[in-house]
């Protein structure tokens, strides 16, 4: 993979993020204390996130930065509901990761 199609894979997820959050542009913006213009260049891929940048995003996202990097393999592909609680269970608060274990078994019980 070329560093075009990693910046071009960057731009695809970060808009199908975006979207899937029902977010303008100019929501992310604010949320990442980032110019309008800037995010609206980078989901076009006229330009490369700083590592920094790229941090920040995942986290407003809640996933992880490589998540916006790589195309899941076919067939692998994951919904943003499966990759945010991914991203909940390992970075997560032990708080939020015990609230998420408690529902997990009272679901398990009710089946």
């Amino acid at each position: 993979m070329t560093l075009q199609d990693t910046v071009r894979t960057f731009a695809n997820r970060m808009y199908a993020y975006r979207v899937e959050k029902k977010m303008t542009q100019e929501e992310l913006a604010d949320l990442l204390e980032l110019d309008n213009s800037y995010v609206s260049l980078l989901e076009r891929g006229a330009r490369v996130p700083s590592l920094i940048a790229l941090d920040k995003i995942a986290e407003v996202f809640g996933v992880q930065p490589q998540d916006l990097l790589v195309e899941p393999e076919k067939g692998k592909e994951k919904t943003f509901t499966q990759i945010e609680l991914e991203y909940l269970i390992t970075d997560g608060e032990p708080a939020v990761i015990d609230k998420i274990h408690r529902i997990m078994k009272i679901l398990d019980e009710k089946e």
